[in-house]
């Protein structure tokens, strides 16, 4: 990895076994840095290493949902009080050279209409995935898992984002990125994980391209930001830099047009892909863009699934 330090700053190291499990504001910091210092974070797999490459479909039945989405840290931020603000400038994301997709039972947008199990793996050693019938998308790593200790004593999950930031799972979190997260217990106890090598805007079937990543991070501190919820400065290039075909879900429930515009997606991909419908389901956590495309004009809803146009050529 190249070095982005600057002068009087410093860098700090957490490998792979440095993990826990549970949002905690009573969990140990594993290091603490000054304000303007660089993290490198060794992340591991959203399912903890549950799954590897000769696992089956199978394999995702006995997954432990205890050990999913495994955190990164935590990292003291020196002078952080509540009221702060932490900032996390995405400096570099590198991903392992492979990495996995699948349906989940009872995970996913239709859970009901594809109950799984199903699993892929990927080959991450390039620059793009061929996701089949010879179409290659670009891969653009981000974290899904970006936060801080909650305000309220005790133990929360991984897997549920809050005001304190978690499993966002937000695309847009890639290198050049920069996440703004209110501190909300004293040094903040900064954590990441869940990184993606490749993501559709909603995750739709609950997984995307999941991996094992390095990311090199630099903190920051604004002191009485005031924030009360996470913000997202995105990086200086798009995530999205195609022509998209938008299959639309319109009702008066706003869960339900998604659902629509999302099953109308997963016949069109799997008719062009020529694979069955759950395998295509599966690609939607990974290439495809859900969108709120109007909400005014109501009491009907229109809301959008995307896909890259050039794979119904």
């Amino acid at each position: 990895m190249s070095s982005h330090l600057p002068s009087g700053s410093a860098r700090a190291h957490l490998g792979r076994s440095v993990a826990y499990h549970a949002w905690d504001q009573d969990q140990p910091p594993e290091v603490e840095i000054e304000p303007g210092d660089e993290v490198e974070l060794c992340l591991r797999d959203g399912s903890n290493a549950q799954l590897d490459r000769s696992s089956t479909a199978e394999t995702m039945l006995g997954l432990d949902p205890t050990q999913m989405d495994p955190l990164t840290g935590p990292v003291w931020v020196k002078g952080a009080e509540p009221g702060d603000v932490i900032t996390v400038e995405l400096l570099e994301i590198s991903v392992a050279s492979w990495g996995w997709s699948g349906i989940i039972p009872g995970l996913g947008l239709l859970h009901d209409k594809f109950p799984g199990p199903l699993l892929r793996t990927w080959d991450l050693t390039g620059t793009a995935v061929d996701i089949g019938n010879g179409v290659e998308v670009a891969m653009s790593p981000m974290v899904g898992v970006i936060g801080v200790a909650p305000a309220q004593p005790g133990r929360y999950s991984t897997v549920v984002p809050t005001e304190a930031g978690g499993n966002m799972d937000v695309k847009y979190i890639v290198a050049g990125s920069v996440v703004h997260l209110p501190v909300l217990t004293e040094g903040g106890l900064l954590s990441l994980g869940d990184a993606h090598a490749l993501q559709g805007d909603g995750e739709l079937n609950g997984t995307a391209i999941e991996c094992e990543a390095d990311v090199v991070i630099r903190v920051g501190l604004e002191k009485g930001g005031g924030l009360d919820a996470p913000v997202i400065d995105t990086g200086p290039r798009p995530v999205t830099q195609e022509p998209m075909r938008s299959f639309l879900g319109v009702g008066p429930d706003l869960f339900e047009a998604c659902r629509e515009s999302a099953l109308r997606a997963t016949d069109a991909l799997a008719k062009a892909l020529k694979v069955d419908d759950a395998d295509a389901y599966n690609l939607l956590g990974t290439i495809g863009e859900l969108r709120i495309h109007e909400i005014v004009d109501r009491p009907n809803w229109v809301v959008g699934c995307m896909l890259p146009r050039r794979i119904f050529a």
